[in-house]
């Protein structure tokens, strides 16, 4: 049917979604927007205020975690997601909440692309009692040559790395380390 307007049933969604979110902010005293964000293929780490984690990182956006998103080591993906301004900012200065509406795109990067990810065994910026020394760790030894970094990611460390990568898991010692991707959850330390 030549000039005859078709309906797109995709932006007639997005339309409704954004109205949709647009009303529940007026409702709510929260602004609420819909954004594209790109999520790189690995996790930062973070000084937070008491202890230190790992976080999405993004280079286009200030989204450290972003609800109902399952991250995957070593895929660097592009999202449509919520963006609530919070009525009130929380302790830590944060002043929105993500929340995933759609996965635009996904892409897994080459076995052999680099990244670099700062490995520090301690927990805590300070010192613990030491009956509390187990829970201040970050590292946490699996088999002889894999060990788990913040219960988020399984390092394996090759031979000639294992000394010194004993002491940041000791945390006698912290630095940043290059890696390669194996699995959504696995990656292999090569130099530090």
């Amino acid at each position: 049917m030549d000039g005859c307007p078709c309906i797109n049933f995709e932006e007639v969604k997005t339309i409704a979604t954004a109205l949709i979110l647009f009303l529940t902010g007026i409702l709510y005293g929260q602004a609420v927007e819909l954004r594209t964000i790109t999520v790189n293929p690995y996790l930062s780490f973070q000084n937070y205020e008491h202890f230190k984690r790992l976080t999405l990182s993004s280079p286009d956006s200030d989204a450290e975690y972003i609800q109902d998103f399952q991250f995957q080591w070593g895929y660097s993906f592009k999202l449509r997601v919520k963006k609530t301004n919070l009525p009130q900012a929380l302790s830590d200065g944060t002043a929105y909440m993500f929340a995933l509406d759609s996965i635009i795109s996904q892409t897994e990067e080459p076995d052999t692309s680099q990244f670099h990810l700062f490995l520090d065994g301690n927990l805590y910026h300070y010192e613990v009692d030491s009956n509390e020394k187990e829970w201040n760790r970050t590292i946490h030894q699996m088999n002889d040559s894999t060990f788990r970094y913040f219960d988020e990611v399984e390092i394996e460390v090759p031979e000639h790395l294992m000394e010194k990568f004993k002491s940041i898991a000791e945390g006698r010692t912290s630095t940043l380390g290059t890696f390669l991707y194996v699995d959504e959850k696995r990656i292999r330390l090569i130099n530090l």
